[in-house]
């Protein structure tokens, strides 16, 4: 249990403050961003930065170096799971995105790094003798995402993985084969959202979907190779397994509940409702279409399938309809955020809704994540203020409302400009930010 103290306060702020002033733009890790280990085996949206994530828990472990237990409650492609498992502590993570599940129970392990060679050659020995033509997969607007030859293609894969016996092995490699569907289908590559490319692009294109696939699956076997072997130079696995306890759930975070509590939380939620910031949910439809859900979760079934818009529906601000009393309960709570649905006022309402929804949902995220803490516990929050009816939403300030009001202390603010993070400059609705913020705050005692 970390323990909690103005002076761990006061020095956590030295720590941090001392990183900036040494150099101004020292957070945004430009030139310094590249994803070794697991955290290069799949292109997720808008994935954290793992430098900035390893120098948060390094000066947190500096300052309180009985920290065991990190939880993140938003944990997308599992990057504070890798840092955390690189630093040999527990962690619990949680998504609403069945593939985000399925990338960080991928990064967990095990590391039977000889035998996935091994079961690596024996599934291009399986796709190279499939002569069939039959297509393995059924969903609406098949052939609209994918030409004929590709899922020709995809289906051989996916029979050869599911011959794999090994579950912890066919999730390998169904990160290897969502990898070659986001690169091989007809979406654009350029947007999180689906859009077609062109029809004199789609036929044009040389695609090679079989060669794809074996290129992402030698690349991520080199890449979990790596952090295989990491561990064990820093003797934190048993026979292959990570000694340390990995907890993964899928399920909405405002009902979540971890097994344990932890010590500190380090976590990047949405910026917004997914539509008009990042569709995650989107941007994974196509990619879980051809997976077997039940090798990602028990609580993964068709239901995250049904539509294209269906994971970022049950994501925050996913549902539109508000109850009477809820914006002034959020502004109660919020005083910046009524100012910034005052301006508000001639915009067209349609905005201010979807503000207020995603404020109503981010705010019943805060007493499930503060339940997960212990006592004193630390929380970094890494948050970027997008823009609607061209003002910027203050989140930032909002969250940290939300959390004082729940008598949570903010020991400091850094801000960080993004010259790496993978996201779009602008959408069709709102401009999204070129800056992020890191909230630093400890749980009341």
């Amino acid at each position: 249990m970390i323990t909690a103290s103005q002076k761990f306060d006061q020095q956590l702020r030295a720590r941090f403050d001392a990183l900036t002033s040494d150099r101004s733009d020292f957070w945004s890790f430009k030139g310094n961003s590249r994803r070794e280990h697991g955290h290069g085996l799949f292109q997720y949206p808008a994935m954290m930065v793992p430098q900035m994530a390893h120098v948060i828990l390094e000066e947190a472990c500096a300052v309180h170096p009985e920290i065991e237990r990190i939880a993140d409650p938003f944990s997308g492609s599992g990057t504070i799971l890798t840092e955390s498992m690189l630093r040999g502590l527990n962690f619990a993570g949680n998504d609403i995105n069945p593939l985000a599940i399925l990338l960080c129970r991928t990064k967990a392990g095990p590391f039977f790094v000889n035998a996935l060679q091994g079961k690596t050659s024996k599934i291009k020995e399986q796709i190279n003798a499939d002569g069939s033509l039959r297509i393995e997969v059924s969903f609406p607007n098949r052939d609209k995402w994918f030409r004929r030859d590709v899922q020709i293609a995809l289906s051989k894969i996916r029979r050869a993985i599911t011959q794999e016996p090994a579950p912890w092995a066919r999730r390998f490699f169904w990160v290897a084969l969502a990898e070659t569907v986001r690169l091989t289908s007809n979406s654009r590559t350029s947007t999180f959202k689906l859009h077609t490319r062109p029809k004199k692009e789609i036929k044009a294109r040389n695609i090679d979907t079989i060669g794809t696939f074996k290129k992402v699956i030698d690349r991520n076997l080199e890449l979990f190779s790596e952090q295989a072997s990491f561990l064990d130079k820093a003797g934190l696995l048993n026979r292959g397994h990570y000694k340390r306890n990995v907890e993964i759930i899928l399920k909405d975070v405002r009902n979540l509940k971890f097994k344990k509590q932890c010590d500190v939380i380090i976590t990047s939620p949405p910026y917004g409702d997914n539509e008009t910031t990042v569709t995650y949910g989107q941007h994974s439809y196509l990619p879980l279409q051809w997976i077997d859900l039940t090798d990602v979760h028990p609580a993964a079934n068709g239901g995250f399938l049904c539509s294209t818009h269906e994971i970022d529906a049950r994501s925050l601000g996913g549902s539109k309809r508000i109850e009477p009393t809820t914006r002034n309960d959020l502004c109660n709570r919020s005083p910046i955020l009524g100012q910034f649905l005052s301006r508000l006022k001639t915009q067209p309402a349609d905005r201010a809704k979807r503000v207020v929804a995603f404020f109503r949902d981010l705010d019943d995220c805060i007493e499930p994540i503060l339940s997960m803490l212990r006592p004193g516990g630390l929380m970094f929050f890494v948050l970027g203020n997008r823009k609607v009816g061209g003002s910027s939403v203050p989140l930032d300030k909002v969250l940290s409302e939300f959390l004082i009001a729940r008598n949570a202390s903010l020991l400091s603010k850094i801000e960080r400009r993004i010259s790496c993070k993978r996201m779009a400059l602008k959408n069709n609705i709102a401009e999204t930010m070129l800056t992020e913020n890191i909230l630093v705050l400890r749980k009341s005692i």
